[in-house]
């Protein structure tokens, strides 16, 4: 894979927590899934999905720290038995961010929501206390849609919402996007569909990352993004980066 190939030669990887660095990200897994047990045909074969990856991206901003997306939160299981409790739980041990951040003595300022389905906005119950910004089409998403896509009881503590205001400006062939430090370090753009966000970061040394919120849909995304830019989203991409405490930057 190209984006394998070049890894080594774009990343410096740390494991430390002090850094002198501007901007940094951890990639935190919260659990995996092997299976889903549901194969897709594929080039005229059945084939066994890919492994999946909960996790939610920790950045760093000059001491201000924020989290895109929650991964599996400490309550999963009784938010999914609480809407679809015939659905078989697939996943893994789940190591909940907050447990992780905790142990360290690590505390965030905000969350950005991705995505308001169950995989991704499990954590929000957990940072109950935190502001999350969010998509605006994503807010009504969340309380309109039903299970199993979303799950009442991952809002049910009351979500201090902040919506995001994008503008008409492109940015990688996405309509609309929102630069949040002003700078083009961290750049949001919506994702076709329910609200959903993409991430865009740069770090120190110019390299640019990209994020999705929700799982990919070839059909409804963009033209693909310039070699430059290393979309994480692959599992294998993912353990080459290495998972929190490591940072990348």
């Amino acid at each position: 894979m190209r984006s394998l190939r070049i890894i080594g030669l774009l990343l410096i990887l740390s494991a430390g927590t002090v850094s002198a660095a501007e901007l940094r990200f951890s990639l935190v897994r919260t659990a995996q899934t092997t299976s889903s047990g549901e194969f897709a045909w594929r080039d005229g074969g059945w084939v066994q999905p890919p492994i999946i990856n909960h996790i939610a991206v920790l950045i760093e901003h000059q001491g201000s720290r924020l989290l895109f997306g929650t991964g599996l939160g400490r309550q999963i299981d009784t938010q999914l038995d609480s809407a679809i409790p015939w659905r078989e739980k697939r996943y893994g041990a789940v190591q909940p961010v907050r447990d992780q951040l905790n142990r360290d003595g690590i505390s965030i300022d905000r969350v950005v929501l991705g995505c308001a389905r169950w995989e991704y906005a499990s954590g929000l119950a957990d940072f109950a206390d935190l502001p999350v910004l969010a998509n605006p089409e994503s807010i009504h998403y969340a309380s309109t849609a039903t299970p199993p896509a979303v799950i009442p009881a991952q809002f049910a503590h009351g979500v201090k919402w902040q919506p995001l205001r994008f503008e008409r400006r492109p940015f990688y062939g996405f309509e609309e996007s929102l630069d949040l430090l002003g700078d083009e370090r961290l750049v949001l753009v919506k994702l076709p569909g329910h609200g959903a966000l993409g991430l865009f970061l740069k770090l120190d040394n110019g390299q640019r990352y990209f994020f999705r919120g929700d799982a990919a849909d070839s059909e409804n995304s963009p033209k693909p993004l310039p070699v430059e830019v290393l979309q994480i989203q692959d599992v294998q991409l993912q353990s080459q980066l290495g998972f929190y405490p490591r940072w990348i930057e």
